[in-house]
């Protein structure tokens, strides 16, 4: 009888993540941020792991966002169980991490999208319970938020993607009720804009996008048939879209991070059909060529999690995973 409570369990937590809620979210930085000195990660390349901080003091969770901002880490939101959270975080160093509001203006949430400009961090989206969110938020600081759109007009959704590209914020695809979305908008903080109803790259949810080589990828992610993604595609301008390749190297999965240098773009871990979660990450230096980057130390199976370019590291923060239990992780992991 326990052990059916259990796995009754484990199917209520799965469902709350995968239709209640698909991050990651997506931790879209501008590369003009990061740094990249130092920074080696190629095909058979033995890069040492640690884990620079095996309890975050924000504790586990997922579908949180990430992001580069005033050369800063800064941690958002996400969910750990039945909670979910309001709360930002900052690091310089990703070791040391301070609290700068426990609880913002904005509802808690999971499955929201941030992005930086240059003078703010925006908040779009996202799920608390079974309430989807289409609201807007700002944030110059991190500690005060300001709300420039309670009802923007794009529909409610979660893990969707929101990501700064030429002085413009693009948000794309994700999940609202009953649908995955394939539009793409386009905004400067205050008036938004439908580039188009339905991108050529179809209905995602649970994608990735990132800044990279002066151009706006989109990987990998869930379509509205429940099947898992692999595909990657490119725009000079968010408005004209190719397909860099119909098929990567790497596994079909969604809910995985992404983070790009100048070097290149970084892909890590995800979640891939009948619950099977990865740990793995892959380098590109031209989005058509993916390859196996080799580490000693791996980071447990997982998703929901975020992943950022700092300091000369590669961050994997926090995740969920059902590998060997039911978990949503504290450990932040750091790459040399």
């Amino acid at each position: 009888m326990k052990n059916s409570y259990y796995q009754l369990y484990r199917f209520l937590l799965l469902s709350l993540l995968i239709v209640g809620c698909e991050p990651e979210e997506v931790y879209n930085t501008d590369t003009s941020q990061l740094t990249n000195e130092n920074t080696e990660f190629y095909k058979n390349s033995n890069k040492s792991g640690i884990t620079v901080n095996q309890e975050a003091p924000y504790g586990g969770r997922a579908s949180h966002t990430s992001t580069i901002f005033n050369k800063k880490m800064w941690v958002t939101g996400g969910i750990e169980s039945q909670t979910s959270f309001n709360d930002v975080w900052c690091s310089e160093d990703g070791t040391n991490w301070k609290i700068v509001n426990p609880s913002a203006n904005f509802e808690p949430r999971y499955g929201h999208a941030m992005t930086p400009t240059k003078n703010s961090m925006w908040i779009t989206g996202g799920m608390q319970g079974a309430t989807l969110f289409n609201d807007v938020w700002q944030s110059k600081d991190g500690k005060n938020w300001v709300q420039t759109t309670a009802n923007a007009p794009f529909s409610p959704r979660r893990f969707h993607s929101f990501t700064t590209f030429n002085g413009r914020m693009f948000l794309i695809g994700g999940r609202s009720q009953g649908t995955v979305n394939a539009d793409i908008w386009v905004t400067d903080g205050t008036h938004w804009n439908l580039v188009t109803n339905f991108a050529p790259f179809g209905r995602r949810t649970g994608h990735t996008t990132v800044v990279y080589n002066n151009r706006i990828w989109v990987i990998g992610g869930l379509d509205q048939n429940n099947n898992y993604l692999n595909d990657v595609w490119y725009s000079d301008n968010g408005f004209v879209w190719n397909l860099a390749t119909p098929g990567a190297q790497f596994a079909p999965r969604r809910n995985q991070g992404l983070t790009a240098n100048e070097k290149g773009m970084w892909l890590t871990a995800g979640a891939g059909p009948n619950q099977n979660f990865f740990n793995d990450i892959w380098f590109s230096q031209d989005g058509i060529n993916w390859e196996i980057v080799t580490h000693p130390k791996n980071f447990s199976p997982r998703a929901y999690h975020t992943s950022l370019h700092f300091n000369n590291k590669l961050w994997i923060l926090n995740g969920f995973s059902f590998e060997p239990d039911t978990i949503f992780y504290q450990y932040i992991w750091g790459y040399d």
